[in-house]
């Protein structure tokens, strides 16, 4: 499968996520008589639309998301609610026009609306530009000038009257005195005879909680989704690796060492939970990160059937004991310069890890080689370099030898070149561990199993993410962050590591993701407008301006287009220098 399917993939896996956090939004605010404008499926320019029962739903260009636009996201919006047509003409406003800026700029409210067209008629001219439902349910969107045609001979009695009620708005709003400012808002309805209240049908003159509720439920199908795909990911029957899960390393002083576990040991239980392979234990204690856990084990005899070496069906146990194990959030890194003549197994065994931990802390077997180079092999065969190729992926073929492959490259795999800087993560344990037995056993799961175990798989998702960030905080590894290109690369990874049927639980995991970040108290985010709610709540009800909230939105998108950028940045240097998206 090439690079163009993968990308394929990716788009309409993030097409179907988005366009369904979107669907949230509308069907909540729907149900709530909140005006929806147009809900789109892709980006903007547009390719076409359609107006069904006064909503736009139009398809557009970038197909990577979609979008929901409702009436009054900032505030509750400015109704016309009646027109005295001895005052203004009829072709220009209607009863239930709503109307968006004066002169150019934005207005929230009746009375900011009031005030700056009574500023702007003073003036001689003022410019309305409204938006109109027609009979089909179309949106249009006008803009008309009131103009004094007699200006040069001295204003009009309206105008006049204008330049009087500007002035009557102003002195109200340096008393504050409320009875005053009513008294100026009703003298401009009598000379303009624009009649305004606030539009039932916007978002801003819903109640709290509904508009919490509707800012919430893209998240909230975000949070569900994943029930459903995680549920038909495990119906599907799966190649699960063998066990059990045997230590093939211990660090001196670490949590495993001091509870009493030896290389050969076998791990077959986690709190009491079985334990059939290793990603079971490493599923176990990602989530339980900063925990002190009790690990089963069993000790083979020692010698003979008990090696690392031995067949399963050999293994003699000589006891099974209880290890309690503290598990860090932040362990130290094993760090080691490589000295004149030392070995990876004398590395190893010093550092408590095992050769091959050694080999891939060097990075030989992840070094990519030159595109077309021809590598001689014994008997005479030849292997022609292909693009991506690195050593590690020509000595997983089965037809070349891993020593003769080295010769022919003139590299010794056994003693890394003096002065070469070794760095191995000890992990939370510890221990280095393996499958004792090689190739998978074939598994599936009935229906309400597969439920209970999504539910599971949710709640592990949501530990291990908080478990990365205190790890993180203790002065444990960065967090891994990925754009748009590093996600692309992970869902051809996936693809070929374990085939399409897997992309059903990757898609769970990033729809998870987006809930988990949608809902952040961040600028731009469903999360950020939230918190902007709880703000207008803590100040009984007086809300920030919808000019202040509307910078401090626009920052935020600003500062999200550039972490995407410098995080594409890296994916490409990732990609680049052949490193695994899957991390």
């Amino acid at each position: 499968m090439d690079t163009a399917a993968y990308i394929a993939a990716f788009v309409v896996i993030l097409l179907v996520l988005v366009v369904l956090h979107e669907l949230g939004h509308f069907v909540t605010a729907k149900l709530a008589k909140v005006r929806v404008e147009e809900f789109g499926v892709g980006l903007p320019p547009r390719i076409t639309g359609r107006v069904f029962r006064g909503t736009l739903y139009s398809i557009n260009w970038l197909p990577i998301g979609g979008f929901v636009r409702l009436t009054g996201e900032e505030s509750a919006g400015i109704l016309v609610r009646s027109v005295n047509h001895g005052q203004i003409d009829a072709e220009y406003l209607r009863a239930g026009d709503r109307i968006s800026h004066v002169g150019g700029k934005r207005v929230y409210d009746r009375l900011q609306f009031a005030r700056m067209y009574a500023e702007a008629l003073a003036t001689g001219e003022a410019v309305i530009s409204y938006s109109r439902t027609d009979d089909d349910g179309a949106i249009k969107h006008w803009t008309f000038t009131r103009r004094d045609p007699r200006l040069e001979a001295g204003p009009t009695p309206d105008f006049a009257a204008a330049a009087a009620i500007a002035a009557h708005f102003r002195n109200a709003e340096k008393s504050g005195d409320r009875d005053e400012t009513d008294e100026a808002l009703a003298r401009f309805e009598d000379v303009t005879g624009i009649a305004t209240g606030i539009d039932p049908h916007s978002l801003g003159s819903k109640s709290r909680p509904t508009r919490i509720a509707i800012l919430a439920a893209g998240a909230a199908v975000n949070a569900i989704l994943p029930v459903f795909l995680f549920t038909i990911g495990n119906l599907i029957p799966d190649n699960v690796p063998n066990g059990p899960v045997i230590v093939t390393s211990v660090i001196s002083g670490a949590p495993a060492d001091r509870a009493g576990i030896q290389p050969g040991d076998r791990i077959v239980a986690f709190d009491g939970t079985t334990i059939r392979n290793t990603t079971d234990l490493l599923r176990e204690t990602q989530t339980n990160l900063g925990e002190d856990v009790v690990f089963t084990v069993e000790r083979p005899e020692p010698g003979g059937a008990g090696s690392l070496a031995s067949v399963p069906a050999d293994v003699r146990i000589a006891e099974t004991f209880e290890a309690p194990v503290h598990l860090r959030l932040a362990p130290p890194v094993l760090r080691h310069v490589v000295r004149e003549d030392e070995s990876v197994t004398e590395i190893a065994d010093l550092l408590g890890v095992t050769a091959g931990q050694v080999l891939g802390a060097w990075g030989v077997e992840a070094e990519e080689l030159e595109e077309g180079r021809v590598i001689d092999l014994p008997g005479g065969d030849s292997y022609v370099v292909e693009d991506g190729d690195t050593i590690g992926a020509i000595a997983a073929k089965p037809w070349i030898r891993t020593s003769a492959l080295y010769r022919s490259l003139g590299i010794d795999p056994r003693h890394p070149p003096p002065g070469t800087e070794i760095e191995i993560p000890q992990g939370a344990t510890g221990i280095g561990v393996r499958n004792d037995l090689t190739g998978t056993t074939r598994i599936g799961h009935g229906f309400f199993d597969s439920i209970a175990r999504s539910g599971s798989q949710i709640v592990d998702t949501f530990l291990i993410v908080r478990n990365r960030i205190r790890s993180w905080i203790a002065g444990g590894p960065g967090l891994d962050f990925s754009g748009p290109i590093g996600i692309a690369r992970v869902t051809g990874e996936v693809i070929e590591r374990a085939g399409w049927v897997r992309l059903i639980e990757l898609s769970a995991l990033l729809s998870l993701n987006l809930a988990i970040i949608n809902i952040l108290p961040l600028p731009m985010l469903d999360g950020g407008r939230i918190f902007f709610i709880f703000i207008e709540i803590l100040r009984r009800g007086k809300r920030i301006s919808p000019e202040r909230e509307g910078l401090v939105h626009l920052a935020g998108l600003a500062a999200f287009i550039i972490f995407i950028i410098v995080i594409s940045y890296f994916d490409i240097v990732r990609a680049v220098s052949g490193e695994s998206a899957i991390r």
